[in-house]
């Protein structure tokens, strides 16, 4: 099962590389549930204590690596209107969670975190994981720790982790922001009440 695994990956004392292997392999079968994959990511991320969140970076990596080698040399495209996931849909809905990764990673102001994220940006510059424009903007998140959106009316879907997991979970936290949701292409329009 996937969610037992990553908590079993991101948990332990040193990450195991056939753990991680493991959960890459559970991941790419189950990609046509592409939604449910990264709302277990994003949301298990965000439950971790700080030491665990370098672990679930490195699956964050190891998942959106193996997608991307996968769409690549098979010719996949990411169709946002389709309602079975692939390989490449995955990636566009881990685009839409990777600033508020980046932001909490940052945040937790551990030069270590911080260090081991920007060498992951590195290797997905190199291997062109995710688009430029995404790159750049994460590039801009390390840079400011406010992030490239922060006074923006059209938000990632990461803006607010409260409303990535309520949209995720089907629940709408309507006191925190007004939200208009448009999940197939990873982002909404939010207001501050």
């Amino acid at each position: 099962d996937f969610e037992s695994t990553l908590k079993d990956v991101v948990n332990a004392k040193r990450l195991s590389a056939s753990k991680m292997a493991r959960l890459t392999e559970i991941a790419m079968k189950s990609m046509e549930h592409d939604t449910k994959l990264v709302a277990i990511l994003y949301r298990t991320h965000k439950s971790l204590s700080s030491s665990a969140k370098v672990s679930s970076l490195y699956a964050f990596d190891a998942l959106a690596r193996a997608a991307r080698g996968y769409a690549t040399k098979r010719g996949i495209t990411g169709d946002s209107n389709s309602s079975i996931g692939n390989a490449a849909t995955f990636l566009l809905k881990v685009e839409g969670v990777l600033d508020g990764l980046f932001q909490d990673m940052i945040t937790l102001g551990n030069a270590e975190a911080k260090e081991k994220t920007k060498k992951v940006l590195d290797i997905w510059t190199k291997s062109s994981t995710f688009p430029s424009p995404v790159l750049a903007r994460l590039r801009e998140i390390m840079e400011d720790r406010k992030g490239a959106y922060h006074e923006s009316n059209m938000c990632p879907l990461s803006i607010s982790s409260a409303c990535v997991i309520a949209i995720f979970a089907g629940v709408f936290a309507s006191n925190e922001m007004r939200i208009y949701t448009e999940i197939r292409f990873g982002y909404f329009l939010c207001q501050n009440p």
